[in-house]
Parts: C-alpha cells; sequence; structure tokens
C-alpha cells in the first residue's frame, strides 16, 4: 500500500489535471480511480459494484422523470400563461414585472425543479415581456438569471435527489426541507429588486393596474401550468405517492395538459425525449462515476486528512463558513451536480463532526451551488438566459452579481438557522 502522501500528489494531482485539460468529469473520476486500483492492487469489480448500486438505486428512478419535465414544459410553453397571470396581480407595482418575473420561477421550480429549464425555457418569455414593457433588458436578463435558481431548492429538485442518494437520507425529507428556502430566497428577491430599482434608477415603468375579472380570467387561463406544482407539493406531502413516483406523475400531467390544450404533437414529444435520454445519460453515468471516486478517496483516507485539517479551525461558525466559500468558489468552475458528488463524503464527514443533519448540510451544499450559477467567469444561468434572448453577457452581468446579495442573505440564514430547513421536514413527520 503506497503512503497516504503519495494518493494526494499523484491521483488527486492527476484527477486535477484532467479536469485542467477539459476532460469530461466523469472520464477524470474513473481515470483516478483505476489509477488507484491498480497501484493498491484492489479488485476491478469495484467499478462494476458501484455502477450496478448506482443505476438500481430506487431515489435515482426520479431524475429521468423530471428532467423530462423540464424538456417538455420547455417544448409545449405551458407556462406562458403563468407569467402572464404573474404579471396581471402584480404588474402594476414599482418593479412589478420583475416581481412577478421571480413568482413566475418558484410556481415553475415545483414542476421542473432545474434552474437551466427555467432560464431557458420561461425565461424567454419573462424577458421579452419586461423589455416590451419598457423595462432595462439587462435588468431584465439578470432578474431572469437569478430567479432561475430557485428551481434546484424548491421541490422537486434534481439536485436534492442526488444528495439523497449520496447521503442515505430521506428523499421526501430533503424535498420538505427546500420549501422554506426557496420562498426566502424569492422574497429576498423581490426586496433586492425593489431596493435596486429605487437606487439606481433602472428603467422599470408600471403597468395598468388590471381589474380583479382581468385577474381572475389570467388565473383561470395558468390553473393547467399552476396544477403540476399543486398536485406534486400535495401527493407527496399528504403520502400518496413517493418522491421517485413524484417525477412520473409530473410527466404524465404535462402529457395530459398539452393533449388537452392541443399543443401535443409527435416531434416535439421525441425531441423532449431525446434530450432527456441525453440529459439522464450524462447524469447517472456521472452519478456512477462519483460513487466509485467517493469510494477511493474515503479509502485512501483523503476525506479523513481534509476533515481534520478544516474540523482544525476549532470554531463551528468559521468551520461553516469556511465550507461555503469553498463551495462557492468551486461553483464558480464546475458544475452543481460534479460538486455535489465530489465533495459529499467531506461534508457528510464535517456535519457529523459539529452535529449538523444531513439534511441541513444538503441544503446549504445545493444552495451553494446554485448560487454558482450566476457567478462568474462560468454563470451559466446567466450564458443561457442571454443566449435565448439575444442579450449581452457582460451587459447583463453588472446586475446579475448583485442578486448574489440576497442570496448569500439565504444561505447564511439556512446554515446557521436549522429550524428553517427541519421545521417542515419534522412536522410533516419526514424526520
Amino acid at each position: 500500500m503506497i503512503s497516504l502522501d503519495m494518493w494526494l500528489f499523484l491521483y488527486f494531482g492527476t484527477f486535477v489535471v484532467l479536469i485542467l485539460l477539459q476532460m469530461p468529469i466523469t472520464y477524470a473520476m474513473c481515470v483516478s480511480a483505476l489509477e488507484f486500483l491498480i497501484v493498491n492492487h484492489q479488485q476491478f469489480v469495484m467499478f462494476a459494484q458501484k455502477t450496478a448500486a448506482s443505476f438500481s438505486d430506487f431515489n435515482m428512478l426520479a431524475l429521468p422523470s423530471f428532467l423530462f419535465v423540464g424538456c417538455f414544459m420547455n417544448e409545449v410553453g405551458l407556462t406562458d400563461q403563468l407569467f402572464n397571470m404573474c404579471e396581471k396581480w402584480l404588474g402594476h407595482l414599482s418593479g412589478g414585472l420583475a416581481h412577478a418575473n421571480i413568482l413566475a420561477s418558484m410556481i415553475f421550480a415545483g414542476m421542473s425543479g432545474s434552474a437551466l429549464a427555467d432560464a431557458g425555457g420561461l425565461g424567454t418569455i419573462e424577458v421579452k415581456t419586461m423589455s416590451d414593457a419598457g423595462y432595462d433588458k439587462d435588468f431584465s436578463i439578470a432578474v431572469t438569471a437569478a430567479s432561475s435558481g430557485i428551481g434546484p431548492i424548491i421541490p422537486p429538485s434534481i439536485n436534492f435527489v442526488v444528495w439523497a442518494f449520496l447521503s442515505g437520507c430521506s428523499t421526501l425529507a430533503m424535498f420538505d426541507a427546500g420549501y422554506l428556502p426557496g420562498i426566502l430566497m424569492g422574497v429576498s428577491m423581490m426586496v433586492w429588486s425593489t431596493i435596486s430599482i429605487k437606487t439606481q434608477g433602472i428603467q422599470c415603468p408600471r403597468t395598468r393596474k388590471f381589474t380583479l375579472k382581468e385577474r381572475a380570467e389570467a388565473t383561470f387561463q395558468a390553473l393547467p401550468a399552476l396544477g403540476g406544482p399543486a398536485i406534486l407539493i400535495f401527493g407527496v406531502s399528504s403520502g400518496a405517492f413517493t418522491p421517485a413516483e413524484c417525477g412520473t406523475v409530473a410527466a404524465m400531467y404535462c402529457v395530459i395538459c398539452a393533449v388537452v390544450l392541443k399543443k401535443f404533437n409527435r416531434k416535439m414529444f421525441f425531441r423532449a425525449l431525446r434530450n432527456t435520454v441525453s440529459s439522464v445519460g450524462m447524469s447517472m453515468s456521472l452519478c456512477a462515476a462519483g460513487l466509485i471516486f467517493d469510494w477511493v478517496i474515503v479509502t485512501s483516507g483523503l476525506v479523513t486528512v481534509m476533515s481534520n485539517a478544516i474540523l482544525a479551525l476549532g470554531n463551528k461558525v468559521i468551520i461553516i463558513l469556511f465550507l461555503n466559500v469553498i463551495l462557492l468558489f468551486l461553483g464558480c468552475f464546475i458544475g452543481s451536480m460534479q460538486i455535489l458528488i465530489m465533495v459529499a463524503p467531506l461534508l457528510m464527514n464535517i456535519a457529523n463532526a459539529i452535529g449538523m443533519s444531513y439534511i441541513t448540510m444538503g441544503v446549504m451544499a445545493v444552495l451553494n451551488v446554485t448560487i454558482g450559477l450566476i457567478t462568474p467567469p462560468m454563470a451559466p444561468a446567466l450564458f443561457v438566459t442571454c443566449k435565448a434572448t439575444g442579450g449581452k453577457f457582460d451587459t447583463a452581468l453588472k446586475y446579475t452579481v448583485q442578486f448574489l446579495i440576497p442570496m448569500v442573505v439565504t444561505l447564511l440564514l439556512v446554515a446557521f438557522v436549522p429550524e428553517i430547513t427541519m421545521f417542515i421536514p419534522r412536522l410533516l413527520g419526514a424526520v
């Protein structure tokens, strides 16, 4: 058996070099794990065992259906009336369309669980409507990109499913834990939008105040889009179906709505299926490789060394702040699911040591990697929004980074006030 120092410089170094060479992270994990197995004379059956364990995990059954919902809703356009309803109710307020944008993202999150699905689909409608109403386009793009980050927090959440798979905690408990942080994030973004508009002189004209009849009509037209989140929230919370069944119900609901509303066609359906299969293949292979990689870093003792180094800071508050800084830094360069898979063993070790539940740690970690969606230099949510709406990345960035303030405030509250994540799971008996 070679020394731990050798592992640190050889195996982990191999992984980092391969990432810098832009090798897909799945392959980089497998290569560094294979290197460890060969040098330490381990059995190659580990690859098969961990891969089989990943593909057969019950929690992972939700991934294909959740991903399909995001793809299919963008193809069908079920969300058009959703934003229209929010506009009718909030448009007359100062920065009303920005608030409507955020509220629509919160509702859409209850169907897709994906930030990029929100940014690329609903975001196109939101930016166009806001721009046509006279709003500054860069600000409209910034609000859209930032609010799309609510998608991975409000259930159902793809990242919560992955964390539950990695940590062994309840998927239902993770879903329940996401409600309050998601609402808190949305409200804080609305508050910040108002502050930005008033202090920076951003062009955001009000729309006229719509009548109660017009609002009621818009709400009625939005019922198909509203029905999905309502069914899922009450279905999961009441125990009518499991989180794994939750995604299937959402997918069925979307298809039925498309048929009833006469928006369904085979070409669109197969295009959504093709995109889903592509995303599922990437996600499942990443999780399988992640299990192998996690086993390697635990077996090698690397997690113990890193945990001891962080715990040596001595103070729980400093330890949590340091973890957040690490996760935020990683989020600037690596995708959210990749980060969760790579650091899960470390986060679980730290959680055990400082007395933090896996649920709170999971929500904190997902919030961190979500913030990375609008953090330079990558900022994938902003990039997708700009690409879909014809906006300019550089000019929209100045408003987008300002939304890091409400997001970081939400993150700190989640990290240091456990009841924000644990209240609803305890209330509903999920923990």
